[in-house]
């Protein structure tokens, strides 16, 4: 096999599975030569062996082995098939951010995620571009699964062939020790920002909670969630007094104090800065709303 590569993926959203089949070639025959395919093609190497570029890269893909393929580039043939070959291929699409390199880089969602109650410390799936099968038997027997359920006429067919495509995903992503570590130290970190939002908390703070310097807690939560402490903690704080301005017959004054600011006229700021209305314009539209909805209903 060539150099290692790896290609990163922002599962928010979701890769889709589009269609998939299994593939047969003879002696003689040629992969397709295209390069203007949209979607990622996840290859199972059943038999034979298949010759295949990709910008100029040439891969030999043999039995027992995964392969994928770049939407968006150059695939064809650099040398014809010399045996009965045979593949398993599933087209998906990925609406969010990707990239291919020799080493995993954590991608930030293409959506904004909200803090309050989303918990994951990251959304992204690495896929080795090349590399030998583990477990080709259960692998092969779900992907059948999935060509099964995706041509039922039922409706549910597609819910299911997508919901064992994340599984499939799942049960080859690649995963490292280092990213492992990265992941549970920004779990741990947004974790203590929830619990303490209401407190006064600096790079200080965080470096004498968790032992770390500064620039590295930044650095682990920026690359898991796209965001700084900083901006993690204000859009928490947001998404709090949101709740709050909804739910509660709370003073915007109090509302403040209850999440952490001291200055009633800079909370005002922040919250227009991130709502484009301030508190009260957006209790009062929200309020609204919710009256129009209700009476909509009877």
């Amino acid at each position: 096999m060539a150099q290692p590569a790896y290609i990163s993926i922002s599962c928010l959203p979701l890769p889709t599975f589009i269609e998939g089949g299994y593939a047969t070639f003879h002696a003689g025959d040629h992969h397709p030569n295209r390069n203007n395919l949209q979607y990622f093609i996840l290859m199972f190497m059943i038999k034979g062996k298949l010759f295949i570029s990709e910008d100029d890269n040439d891969y030999t893909i043999e039995p027992g082995e995964m392969f994928v393929l770049l939407p968006m580039h150059h695939h064809y043939s650099w040398h014809a098939v010399t045996e009965d070959t045979g593949y398993y291929w599933l087209h998906f699409y990925v609406s969010g951010h990707w990239q291919q390199q020799a080493t995993l880089v954590p991608m930030r969602s293409a959506i904004k995620v909200p803090t309050l109650h989303h918990y994951t410390p990251t959304e992204t799936l690495y896929l080795a571009k090349h590399v030998k099968m583990q477990h080709q038997d259960r692998l092969v027997q779900m992907t059948e699964q999935i060509f099964k359920n995706s041509s039922a006429t039922k409706e549910y067919g597609f819910w299911q062939a997508q919901q064992l495509f994340i599984d499939v995903l799942q049960e080859i992503q690649v995963q490292s020790q280092q990213d492992s570590a990265m992941v549970q130290l920004s779990g741990q970190v947004q974790r203590y920002l929830r619990d303490h939002f209401d407190e006064k908390i600096t790079n200080t703070t965080l470096s004498r909670e968790f032992h770390f310097h500064p620039n590295y807690l930044i650095r682990t939560l920026k690359a898991t969630t796209g965001l700084t402490p900083t901006e993690f903690l204000r859009q928490y704080r947001m998404e709090e007094a949101s709740k709050r301005l909804l739910n509660t017959n709370m003073l915007e004054t109090e509302i403040a104090e209850a999440i952490g600011f001291q200055n009633i006229y800079y909370f005002s700021t922040v919250f227009k800065q991130y709502t484009g209305l301030s508190p009260s314009q957006y209790r009062q539209a929200n309020t609204r709303r919710i009256k129009a909805d209700k009476e909509g209903l009877k």
